[in-house]
């Protein structure tokens, strides 16, 4: 009776998908070497790795699907949470309340991701530019469904308990449940235009009418999903009865820290950097705001998980905050070699290759462990800082205004590191304080007048 359940009867299921999608982050290269000489027939390769995942997405949420609406009492999660003759309305609820709505998240984050060349704004900047911004969006799309796999796919979801639960032992989710698988895959969509658009530099297109409709998408994303968690729904309060368990939160707060740093952090320091001049005193500079990013993330950090965890006792926080800043921080330092292998197409790579570790690590430590989470702000604030640091440094450009950028900076910097000191709820209090600094920094330095000052061999006769 058992049998019914996918991760019993079909074990390679997870793996062969995880394979695929692991796939799709090389799947530029793998166009590359299987289309070109040999014709149509060479086509074959590529539209396997793309149409899988989805494919297999697909039927997970098909077998789901049947099993809800025809009662099937050999599946767990109708056992779990059905009760005896129960209506459609129910049926669905438990549907895209439930598991079978993460199935459908991530089935529709991958159709998107295939198909987003398929876009207007996409499909008008030509075939070549088209395919990039479909890779990257495959790439995006794989690196998210991959990391929050731990937590929306779990085994127990897809096994059979033994012995097998006898009566309902749980209630139906909530309808509003729905709103999280929605936010992760629109979100996991819009980001992924975001990144293309972000990340794009040797291809001849403009790609500035899909970043400003995808950064609309993301900011207001962003905000509803914050507000939503401010209403501190049932999944919040989960998370905080145990913040060291993995829930379905984590991964929605890992896709929040991703659509900020791409909408306010990575796509605009694209038009920031690119007036920058040669950067007299750069190496400083770079020295400087490496030093400033490891003091705000392990100040913030150590603050937070003093404050919310068990962790408080002695020690324990600031050791927990070392470790996890000395993850982030020592991969910004080590994809400094990257310029040097030609990754250098950004007007700054090293940078560039600073702020997109910044994205790319805590989503990593998320997935790791669940107190990851309280990185998020003080990446935020490190981030913010990365974008004014430069232009203070380098003297061969004008700095930013003091009155206008780096004294608010500074003010709102400080009112994110000790605001969660004094709120109730210190993570989230630290989550939105830490917003208005990104906003100062980007705001600031996108209106800045970039007037570039003489260097000193130009002024040697």
């Amino acid at each position: 009776m058992v049998e019914i359940m996918l991760g019993d009867t079909l074990p390679w299921f997870f793996p062969v998908l995880a394979l695929v999608l692991c796939l799709w982050l090389m799947v530029g290269s793998i166009e590359k070497k299987t289309t070109g000489e040999a014709g149509a027939a060479s086509g074959f390769v590529p539209m396997l790795v793309h149409w899988t995942p989805p494919v297999m997405f697909a039927g997970l949420f098909l077998h789901r699907c049947t099993a809800i609406m025809t009662s099937d009492q050999s599946h767990v999660e109708v056992l779990q949470f059905l009760p005896d003759g129960p209506s459609v309305v129910e049926r669905l609820t438990l549907l895209f309340a439930g598991q079978g709505g993460l199935e459908f998240a991530a089935l529709s984050a991958a159709v998107f991701a295939v198909s987003s060349h398929r876009l207007p704004s996409v499909r008008a900047m030509g075939d070549h530019a088209a395919t990039a911004v479909r890779q990257r969006i495959m790439m995006f799309c794989s690196l998210c469904l991959l990391l929050s796999a731990g937590v929306f796919f779990p085994e127990q979801a897809y096994t059979a308990s033994n012995p097998l639960p006898m009566d309902t032992v749980g209630m139906i989710p909530p309808l509003s449940a729905v709103l999280l698988p929605v936010f992760f895959a629109l979100m996991v969509m819009f980001g992924g235009e975001l990144f293309a658009a972000s990340s794009v530099y040797n291809i001849d297109a403009d790609f500035s009418i899909l970043a400003k409709k995808a950064t609309i998408k993301c900011v207001l994303l962003a905000c509803l999903c914050l507000a939503w968690l401010s209403t501190e729904p049932l999944i919040w309060s989960d998370w905080k009865s145990d913040p060291t368990t993995p829930t379905h939160l984590v991964a929605l707060l890992m896709m929040v820290h991703a659509t900020v740093v791409l909408s306010a952090v990575l796509q605009p320091s694209r038009r920031i950097e690119a007036r920058l001049v040669h950067g007299e005193a750069r190496s400083v500079a770079l020295l400087v705001n490496v030093g400033v990013i490891a003091v705000l993330m392990l100040l913030s950090t150590a603050l937070l998980l003093r404050k919310e965890t068990t962790l408080s006792a002695g020690g324990g926080a600031t050791l927990y905050a070392l470790w996890l800043c000395t993850a982030v921080l020592g991969a910004m330092l080590l994809v400094q070699f990257m310029p040097t292998f030609g990754f250098d197409a950004a007007p700054r790579p090293e940078t560039w290759w600073i702020r997109a570790m910044g994205l790319v690590i805590p989503m990593i430590v998320m997935a790791m462990t669940p107190l990851g989470v309280y990185l998020i702000p003080a990446v935020w604030l490190a981030l913010a800082w990365s974008i004014v640091v430069p232009w203070m440094i380098e003297s061969d450009v004008q700095s930013p205004s003091m009155g206008f950028v780096v004294l608010p900076l500074g003010a709102a910097t400080c009112v994110a590191l000790l605001l969660p000191m004094l709120a109730t709820h210190a993570f989230l209090a630290g989550l939105l304080a830490s917003l208005p600094a990104l906003l100062i920094a980007v705001l600031g330095m996108l209106v800045h007048k970039p007037s570039a000052t003489p260097s000193p061999s130009e002024n040697r006769p």
